[in-house]
C-alpha cells in the first residue's frame, strides 16, 4: 500500500546520527522516539480507516470533506482541493498524514544541514537542491565555520497549492516556525546570529513525487525564505 512514510525515514536518521555523530542527548532522543510512535499510531489508524471505509462513499468526503477543517485546509482553495484528491486517493494517504510527515521531513532537513549529515540530505532532497544544499557545505567547511540551528516550534504548516504534471505530483507548503539560527567559526566565536535570539522564520517548500513509482516517499524539490 502507497503510504507516506516518513516515520520510517525518522528512525534510519535516528540511529544514523546517533552512531556517527554522537551528538543526540537523552531528551533529543526521546522527543524522536516520541515522534516516530506517534506516526506509527497515526499509520495503523488509517489502515483500519482504509479497510473499514465504504467503497461507495465519496472520494471527495473521505479525504477533503472529513479534514477540511483542520488548519491549513479550510482556506484552499477548490481547484487545490481537487488536485489534492486526486494525488491523496492515487497515494491512498490522508491530508492529516502528508502534513505530519512533511513537518517531519522538514525538521530531518534542518538538523541534517546543520549536523554536515550529507547522506541524509540525498536521500530527502531532489538532485537539484541537494546540489545546492552540498555546495554550501563544503564552503562552510572551507571557512571552517559551524552552524547551528535550532528549532523551536513549527507554528503553521498549511498547503497553498498542489497539482500533477506528466505523473509528477507536487505539494507546496508555507512553513511559519521559530528558531535559532548562528554561525561560529573554529575557535565558537559567533559570526552571524545570536545564541538567544529566536526568530519566526517563513519558509516555502515544494515536496514531489513520481505517481507511477512504488516508492511512497516524497522529496523536497525547492525551497525558498
Amino acid at each position: 500500500m502507497d503510504i507516506l512514510i516518513f516515520a520510517i525515514i525518522a528512525i534510519v536518521i535516528f540511529y544514523k546520527l546517533n552512531k556517527q555523530l554522537g551528538k543526540i542527548d537523552e531528551e533529543e532522543k526521546r522527543n524522536i522516539e516520541d515522534k516516530v510512535s506517534l506516526m506509527r499510531r497515526m499509520q495503523d489508524e488509517l489502515l483500519k480507516k482504509n479497510n473499514s471505509n465504504n467503497q461507495a462513499q465519496p472520494l471527495q468526503q473521505k479525504l477533503i470533506g472529513q479534514s477540511s477543517t483542520l488548519q491549513g485546509l479550510e482556506n484552499v482553495d477548490e481547484a487545490t482541493k481537487q488536485n489534492l484528491e486526486t494525488i491523496f486517493a492515487s497515494c491512498n494517504i490522508s491530508y492529516e498524514f502528508f502534513i505530519n510527515g512533511a513537518k517531519s521531513a522538514f525538521e530531518m532537513v534542518l538538523k541534517s544541514f546543520s549536523n554536515g549529515d550529507i547522506s541524509t540530505l540525498k536521500m530527502l532532497l531532489s538532485e537539484k537542491i541537494f546540489s545546492a544544499f552540498q555546495k554550501a557545505l563544503n564552503q562552510r567547511n572551507i571557512d571552517q565555520q559551524k552552524l547551528t540551528t535550532n528549532l523551536i516550534a513549527i507554528e503553521k504548516a498549511e498547503i497553498i497549492s498542489a497539482m500533477t504534471l506528466e505523473n509528477n505530483a507536487s505539494i507546496v507548503i508555507k512553513f511559519v516556525t521559530k528558531q535559532i539560527n548562528y554561525i561560529c567559526d573554529k575557535d565558537d566565536k559567533v559570526l552571524e546570529g545570536k545564541k538567544d535570539e529566536i526568530n519566526q522564520i517563513t519558509d516555502i517548500w515544494t515536496f514531489k513525487k513520481d505517481l507511477t513509482i512504488a516508492n511512497p516517499n516524497w522529496i523536497v524539490n525547492a525551497t525558498s525564505a
